[in-house]
């Protein structure tokens, strides 16, 4: 079994500095499994943490859907208006989502993949319970990442004789190992206005599932960490 811990932190442009970037850092370390979660099922289960940076503070999904829930119920005492109800649907769609964030289980790796949830990582099942873990990426635009195509040479494959794709391998998971991926993102609004994103992907594949399985030392790690300045 394949067990994911996805750690999402977004920032804006006033958080890039020193300071902010120290403050992120303690988020970045893997959680246990909350006792709410169940760890009985079959497929990949993956587990998602999203936090944002906002001035001096960091919030996470839960405490921002707490908030939202909170300001729906002070509204009961008040007289009904027109976007009580979708308010009220709005929230509970939230609290679902948030719900399966804290994990939940996927029947496979292509379940994952339609919904790109594990952006520009690519998950391969192999013989004796081994999992290859690959980055890939087209290689175009920015930032620019430094790596290679591994399938460069190799006649008849699918990306041969595509110099700019990053297409490599990050490592291969035998039954009891675990790595680790860490990669960001420059993003734009619609305005124009930039933001920025980094996500640290914990792997571990286990035989049995327990709450702190993300809690461990990791046997491997790899980087896809851009210059985003």
């Amino acid at each position: 079994m394949l067990a994911v811990l996805k750690i999402r932190m977004k920032w804006n442009k006033e958080n890039r500095t020193p300071k902010g970037a120290v403050q992120r850092e303690q988020y970045y370390k893997p959680v246990q499994i909350e006792e709410d979660v169940s760890l009985a099922g079959k497929g990949i289960f993956l587990k998602e943490c999203d936090y944002e940076q906002m001035g001096s503070q960091i919030c996470s999904d839960q405490e921002y859907a707490a908030q939202r829930k909170q300001a729906v119920l002070k509204k009961k005492n008040k007289p009904f208006a027109g976007l009580d109800r979708y308010e009220e649907q709005s929230a509970y769609r939230a609290e679902q989502a948030r719900q399966k964030r804290k994990g939940t289980f996927y029947a496979d790796i292509l379940a994952l993949e339609k919904r790109d949830l594990l952006r520009c990582i690519s998950i391969i099942e192999e013989g004796n319970d081994c999992y290859r873990i690959k980055w890939f990426d087209q290689g175009i635009g920015m930032p620019r990442r430094r790596g290679g195509n591994e399938d460069f040479m190799k006649r008849g494959a699918k990306l041969a004789g595509q110099p700019n794709v990053l297409n490599e391998t990050a490592f291969i998971l035998k039954k009891g190992e675990s790595g680790l991926l860490k990669y960001n993102f420059r993003m734009q609004y619609f305005d124009g206005e930039q933001y920025y994103l980094c996500f640290y992907v914990y792997m571990v594949n286990t035989d049995v599932l327990t709450r702190d399985a993300f809690l461990r030392k990791y046997d491997y790690e790899y980087e896809q960490m851009a210059d985003l300045f």
